[in-house]
């Protein structure tokens, strides 16, 4: 056997090659040629050396950092010992060298959680230990350890690898491993989904939470299970909530759980708020954070504005005009579609002109407006000079009259060659308006046209200034300073300041510059997107400045401020693990912040938490696509789902479940209940039709037999409204019956929960629910894109407050004036118990509007006699319905009729076709005829008669 300084020479062909031979020296091996020596470091080597046998003589090959170095001619009696020696040495280093390796692996496998950032690495450690392996066992297992071998083997099980197996093998692991630890972390032990949770913690993970499946213990849990193992020092976590109440929750139940697995915290976990956070940081970078006027007293920022308006439009009063053509944002009825949208757009759409009066279409506020500002006095849709029907069930009235004239203005929605909105019968539209035309002839009255075609082109105030004067009406434009006085009025300032301050809002969350809005008002097709980004542009310029000249901050700016900070390197995040609570709701500048801190810190692993279900904070900023579009729109992340309730039943969840994934944009989710029941849970009530607040005292009646049933249990009214609940809270406490009755929002009501919810509000309209009202134009296009299922944002709205309930939930709903939601919860599958009868189709049908697509009548009581209105408003042709003598239910007016509507009545009233007053019937000298009821009446008297 050599010893470690013996010389190992070369063969005679070696020699005559020029080589000399090789040695040993401690930690060298030493390669002689006849003028140098070469000096390897066995430091270096990663592999055993190897010895082939040639016909030439042996070859030695030594590996030294991945690069092979082979030595050929050496005789072979000596060299296998040689080499015994050489792998004896080696195998110090290499053990060194492999141990590291096996330690990195370990680390990344089994001690953290394999991340996808470290897969690359991984995959290099296990080629490298399972291919030399494989090349050479025999050395292998002769020279190293057998701890090492083992975790060699271990490590070749995983090649090629998959980070899936990764994954499962770690999981498996401490999912045993913990099973103590979950089993008592909470009130109950976790579910299989929030041990997971738990355990999840690569680069970028997702937490899907549905409501009740307990997000806060997961991330409760997953604090204490990161501190427990050693895995961070509670100074080393960040957890972000939305609000302070959800960071207060957080600090109790992470304090009272690590008291319960006796986990002792000598510091606690960094639990803040957004805005916290940033104030922090800019305190820590010693930057101010001195809080303007305007976020201890919003009101001051109310004014601040309307000062700042009224001096934008002073200093150009230019402005004015353009200021107003700015608001309400146009709209052109050629592209409605349907009856129904075109019903829809102006039931839920105000628009009044500037002498405030109620229009019901956008070119009629432009010819309106023009008029007020050109000093002629008109009437909005006036009663025409005799009673007349032209269509039926409807008195003609003209659009316009001119005060003290016999001049009537009618705007007739055609184009050029008579076509009209696609949901218009053309012919019939032209057949009225030459009725119409002909009445004034008879009538000896001037009618003055105006036609959609003329706006299109631009014409239309021109052309009706020019068809004006020519019938010789007086123009007395109205000076700036009585214009001004008549918009503080009419209260238009102030919404037009309740308009800016929503857009200021948007900027600033949304952290949008002028290119940006710009572009947001185009992609979104608002007319003179220019003058609309000029105008907010230089309002959030002069609020920037403003803050500046205080000398201070507001909410956005501890936020905004505070990301410049960490992207300047003024304060650097120590934090390595990041948990964000409520992340469906998260703005762009939240996630900017979390950006930062990522990129800036330790390569923090960062969870996210939150349900795509109940996204509702879009008026806040809230961009759901940042949880729906996480892979594209942040990085590739871990996805855990929560789909076990402990909260409500499995009626409850089918129910709400079913309806919320009717949009195929949102995640799909299979919950599952912990309580079971046999029966429909969700109770549909009506709001007892024609009753004085009926909804009112539905909520006592439903409330009172609760608390019958079940004295003990916590009740909540969820409204869309404040003065919903303010209504509510009224009744109740007349009946005595407030206690234990929480009321709640749908917005607050969420993270709530009570034994029994009661949900009230649904009816149409801007102020039922779903609020159909399309918000000023501008502002839509300023707040985070909506997904385009219809009603997306107020359907998770109502899925929020259905969750509530751990028992039951009563909907309680308006049966003539039905909201698309109780339409649609009608329908079989969502299983929903129908308890009144007001909601059975035959009944809903007696108050279904004939004149429209989605009207319902609802009994009207005047002063002299009721009448029934249609719940669509201006967007119905008719609008209103007579009462049934009978029966009480509407009554249809047809051309020569008007018959009610309950089919079990069949009541039938003659009317006149040409005024719609009764008929009566009477009698003359050729016998019994019908004739008209107005026949008596001065000023407008008809004559109109029929044969018996």
């Amino acid at each position: 056997m050599l010893k470690e300084m013996d010389f190992l020479p070369v063969n005679i062909l070696g020699r005559l090659l020029g080589y000399k031979g090789i040695r040993l020296d401690n930690t060298t091996l030493v390669i002689h040629m006849r003028k140098v020596h070469y000096a390897l470091d066995l430091n270096q080597c990663n592999s055993f050396a190897q010895i082939n046998e040639k016909w030439y003589g042996s070859q030695l090959t030594i590996t030294l950092n991945d690069i092979s170095q082979t030595i050929s001619f050496l005789k072979k009696n000596d060299a296998k010992d040689f080499a015994h020696t050489l792998n004896k040495k080696i195998a110090i280093f290499f053990t060194e060298y492999l141990s590291s390796l096996v330690d990195i692996w370990e680390s990344a496998v089994f001690t953290q959680y394999p991340r996808q950032s470290y897969l690359p690495q991984l995959q290099s450690i296990c080629s490298t230990i399972s291919n030399g392996f494989k090349s050479d066992p025999t050395t292998w297992n002769q020279f190293l350890n057998d701890s090492l071998i083992m975790k060699v083997k271990e490590i070749n099980q995983f090649h090629p690898v998959s980070y899936n197996a990764l994954q499962h093998h770690h999981e498996k692991i401490y999912l045993e491993k913990r099973k103590e630890f979950f089993d008592c972390v909470e009130a109950n032990p976790l579910t299989d989904e929030q041990r997971l949770g738990v355990l999840r913690s690569d680069d970028f993970n997702m937490v899907l939470a549905a409501a009740g499946t307990g997000k806060t213990s997961v991330m409760v849990a997953k604090a204490l299970d990161l501190i427990d193992r050693g895995l961070a020092k509670p100074e080393d976590i960040l957890i972000l909530a939305y609000n302070k109440a959800a960071a207060n929750e957080l600090n109790e139940r992470l304090h009272r759980s690590s008291n319960k697995t006796g986990i002792t915290l000598d510091r606690t976990p960094h639990i803040s708020t957004f805005h916290s956070l940033g104030r922090q940081v800019l305190s820590d970078a010693r930057l101010s954070t001195h809080m303007s006027i305007f976020v201890e007293d919003p009101l001051k920022l109310k004014q601040w504005i309307t000062e700042w308006l009224l001096n934008y439009l002073y200093e150009d009063i230019s402005r004015l005009v353009d200021f107003i053509s700015l608001t309400p944002e146009p709209v052109d009825p050629f592209t409605i579609k349907t009856q129904a949208e075109y019903e829809a757009y102006v039931r839920d759409n105000e628009l009044r002109t500037l002498n405030d009066e109620l229009v019901k279409g956008y070119q009629e506020l432009v010819i309106a407006n023009f008029m007020y500002l050109n000093g002629i006095p008109y009437t909005y849709e006036a009663r025409y000079v005799s009673k007349r029907r032209i269509e039926v069930g409807f008195d003609y009235k003209p659009d316009f009259h001119l005060d003290g004239t016999d001049i009537y203005i009618e705007h007739f929605g055609i184009d050029r060659s008579g076509g009209t909105r696609p949901d218009i019968d053309a012919i019939q539209y032209n057949k009225e308006m030459k009725s119409k035309r002909e009445l004034h002839i008879e009538c000896e009255t001037t009618l003055v046209e105006t036609f959609h075609y003329e706006w299109v082109e631009e014409t239309l105030t021109h052309g009706l200034e020019e068809k004006l004067k020519y019938l010789g009406v007086k123009f007395d434009p109205i000076n700036s300073e009585q214009l001004l006085e008549q918009l503080q009025n009419t209260g238009k300032i102030g919404n037009w300041c309740d308009l800016l301050l929503k857009a200021l809002a948007s900027i600033r969350v949304d952290r949008l510059d002028y290119d940006s809005m710009l572009t947001r008002f185009q992609q979104a097709r608002i007319s003179q997107p220019q003058k609309h980004a000029v105008l907010l542009n230089a309002l959030h310029e002069a609020y920037i400045q403003e803050l500046k000249d205080q000398n201070a901050i507001d909410f956005d700016d501890m936020i905004i401020q505070s990301i410049d900070a960490i992207e300047q390197g003024l304060f650097t995040p120590k934090w390595k693990y990041l948990l964000v609570d409520e992340f469906q709701d998260i703005s762009t500048a939240r996630l900017d912040l979390v950006k930062s801190i990522v990129k800036r810190g330790p390569k923090p692993s960062l969870t996210v938490v939150g349900d795509d279900w109940q996204s509702i904070y879009r008026f806040s900023g809230g961009k759901l696509e940042l949880i729906t579009k996480f892979n594209e729109l942040v990085a590739p992340y871990t996805e855990t789902k929560l789909q076990k309730t402990f909260r409500y039943n499995n009626s409850i969840a089918d129910t709400a479940g079913q309806f919320i994934m009717e949009n195929p944009e949102q995640y799909k989710k299979n919950i599952e209940t912990h309580t079971k029941v046999d029966s429909s849970q969700v109770y549909l009530l009506d709001d007892k039709i024609g009753v004085k607040d009926g909804l009112y005292q539905t909520v006592v009646e439903v409330v009172s037999k609760i608390k019958t049933e079940d004295n003990n249990a916590s009740i909540a009214v969820i409204g869309r409204y404040n003065y919903l609940l303010n209504e509510s809270k009224a009744a109740l406490a007349r009946s005595q019956l407030l206690e234990n009755v929480s009321l709640w929002s749908f917005h607050k009501s969420k993270g709530l929960e009570a034994d029994y919810c009661i949900l009230i509000g649904f009816s149409q309209g801007k102020l039922g629910f779903p609020n159909e009202n399309i918000d000023q134009a501008v502002i839509e296009a300023l707040l985070p894109a909506l997904d385009a299922y219809p009603h997306s944002e107020e359907r998770r709205l109502l899925y929020v407050g259905l969750t509530r309930a751990k028992k039951k939930s009563y909907i309680i709903g308006d049966p003539t004036s039905p909201s698309a939601f109780i339409t649609e919860l009608l329908a079989p599958k969502y299983n929903v118990h129908i308890h009144s009868k007001a909601f059975k189709q035959r009944y809903r049908q007696i108050f279904k509007c004939p004149h429209c697509e989605a009207g319902y009548l609802k009994r009207i009581d005047g002063k002299f006699s009721g009448f029934y209105a249609c719940s669509t408003g201006k967007g119905c042709s008719v609008g209103k319905a007579r009462v049934c003598k009978d029966c009480g239910a509407p009554s249809i007016d047809s051309r020569n009729t008007s018959d009610c509507n309950n089919k079990d009545c069949g009541h039938s009233m003659k009317i006149c076709d040409q005024c719609g007053r009764p008929m009566k019937l009477r009698s003359g000298k050729f016998g019994d005829f019908w004739g008209c009821s107005g026949y008596g009446i001065q000023g407008d008297q008809c004559r109109n008669i029929r044969k018996q």
